[in-house]
């Protein structure tokens, strides 16, 4: 994307504030200013390169590529992917995985009511289907069906109540054998032997669920803003 015009950003440098209360200023070149919290989307979205000048630009966010590059290492041939990105945001994801060669129509779904319109602004035609809701709230089976799907991915988007391990179940194994699975998800939640989305990546790890993990990574997905790193696993599987 091009730099954003009108307006500079600022980070709060606070320390140990969690991911979900970062801050960050908005100064508009009129004089006037916003505070908003990194994590409120529907705000960062509807400012153009807003969310790429602070999480990618300034936080050094990794993901994205991280989740392409290991995705494609598995799978070989991008042009036969046919992916359903969850957690889409404004497309950075789907914009790393057509620039190495997914060149099929991909369906978008986010939460975020701003992120289906940032995303055709920002990308235009990168998503054929923009869904807006949860991911419950879909018929995962009929979509897969309807633009046979073979690839689900998410970069962030699971972990902190995003979505629960019941949901991400039964969206997955609605895929046919063959399917690829490529998530990224945070340390601090796989390392947490109680959490439910933990134990449920495990079983994955130990073959259950019709799965089979065939890439695991721990790599820096970005920055707080104060300056620590924050740590995810890259996590590549496929329908058996």
């Amino acid at each position: 994307m091009p730099a954003p015009q009108g307006y500079t950003v600022e980070l709060d440098r606070t320390a140990d504030r969690s991911q979900q209360e970062e801050r960050l200023t908005v100064r508009w070149d009129d004089g006037s200013e916003e505070v908003m919290r990194l994590h409120e989307y529907d705000r960062v979205y509807a400012v153009p390169g807003l969310y790429e000048e602070v999480v990618h630009n300034q936080l050094e966010c990794a993901s994205p590529d991280k989740l392409a590059d290991a995705l494609l290492a598995e799978a070989g041939d991008p042009a036969s992917l046919r992916v359903f990105d969850v957690g889409a945001g404004n497309g950075v994801v789907g914009e790393a995985l057509r620039s190495r060669g997914v060149n099929s129509p991909m369906i978008g779904l986010d939460t975020d009511r701003e992120a289906g319109p940032a995303a055709e602004r920002d990308r235009p035609g990168l998503y054929s289907h923009y869904l807006t809701g949860g991911l419950e709230e879909f018929p995962v089976g009929e979509l897969v069906v309807a633009h046979d799907l073979n690839a689900f991915v998410a970069a962030g988007a699971l972990g902190f109540g995003h979505i629960t391990p019941e949901v991400l179940h039964d969206a997955w194994t609605a895929f046919p054998s063959g399917s690829w699975l490529a998530v990224t998800v945070p340390q601090e939640l796989l390392d947490a032997e109680d959490d439910p989305m933990a134990r449920y990546f495990n079983e994955l790890r130990q073959g259950e669920h019709g799965t089979e993990v065939t890439h695991v990574e721990r790599f820096q997905h970005r920055l707080r803003m104060s300056g620590e790193p924050i740590l995810y696993d890259v996590i590549v599987a496929r329908r058996t």
